[in-house]
């Protein structure tokens, strides 16, 4: 595993500027002080057919983008957080999910942070980060992505939740959880979660093993660390309620399972633990991340 470090240069935070897409920003622009990164701000108005059957003179595209970059103004001379952060922002129109993915990749953007129930303005994020469109944005989003239920408690990362399953992908996520963990210097927490469904498929002495071999990897390189294995019916209740119980800060899953099987096991999983969590989530589709992009 190399020994460089992530450098997040540039984060995009898309907004429809309700309260929690506002307090992704202001989590964003933590993250963004502490490396002088700068914030790009995005907010996509859903294109929608016009009656052409009325002879209207006014670009209503033009109109609709002076409102909403006033609305940008605002937030920057208003938000406090925002004091000493570079930031510049954008309007894009289209398909919310595919104006995100389109963005990040043009902008080339190290990560994303976004709110998960907006409820205000026409593109409101919500109807499509819990739904299947969300999961499809995560899918395809060339970054990580950290998404943000309700503001947190803090907005530092002290203690990453990291649930390890019985997926090929589980030594690629470590290896990635640990350069998070390093750059965020927080403490790993271990949870392998068995169901009962999962055994009539899986060895569960495969996933004890895994375990342990994680455990002499974290000890090997100086990682702080705790290792929990657990048997629930709802492995993703069991990895929400032990994020609550344990207060941790953030929890980081994979998704982009190679197989079928392992899409159908975990991927409902990952969706449950996106839709519900108490605290921040940072979701990573293993086969488009590329290590050496975070470490450029």
């Amino acid at each position: 595993m190399s020994s460089k470090t992530i450098s997040v240069k540039k984060v995009l935070v898309p907004t429809d500027f309700s309260d929690l897409s506002l307090a992704a920003l202001d989590y964003a622009a933590h993250l963004a002080r502490a490396e002088d990164a700068e914030l790009l701000l995005l907010h996509v108005v859903e294109s929608y057919p016009q009656n052409t059957g009325l002879d209207f003179r006014f670009d209503f595209t033009e109109i609709i983008e002076k409102g909403i970059q006033q609305k940008f103004q605002e937030i920057q001379q208003e938000n406090t957080h925002l004091a000493g952060v570079r930031l510049r922002s954008q309007v894009a129109i289209g398909k919310i999910h595919s104006e995100i993915d389109r963005v990040a990749a043009e902008e080339k953007v190290r990560l994303i942070v976004m709110g998960t129930q907006g409820v205000s303005g026409i593109t409101n994020i919500g109807k499509f980060v819990i739904g299947s469109n969300a999961y499809r944005t995560i899918q395809n989003a060339p970054c990580p992505i950290i998404t943000l239920r309700q503001r947190p408690k803090s907005f530092d990362v002290r203690r990453l939740l990291v649930p390890l399953d019985s997926t090929p992908e589980s030594t690629q996520k470590i290896d990635v959880a640990i350069r998070w963990a390093k750059y965020f210097g927080a403490k790993i927490q271990l949870l392998a979660v068995t169901a009962f469904f999962e055994e009539l498929v899986v060895d569960v002495r495969d996933i004890t093993r895994r375990v342990h071999e994680v455990e002499r990897q974290l000890a090997d390189l100086g990682i702080e660390y705790e290792a929990h294995i657990i048997r629930h019916q709802a492995p993703s209740e069991s990895v929400l309620e032990f994020a609550e119980k344990t207060e941790c800060d953030m929890i980081f899953i994979v998704t982009g399972q190679e197989s079928a099987l392992s899409e159908l096991l975990f991927g409902s999983s990952a969706r449950n633990i996106i839709s519900e969590s108490p605290v921040p989530v940072m979701s990573i589709n293993i086969k488009k991340f590329d290590v050496a992009e975070l470490e450029a």
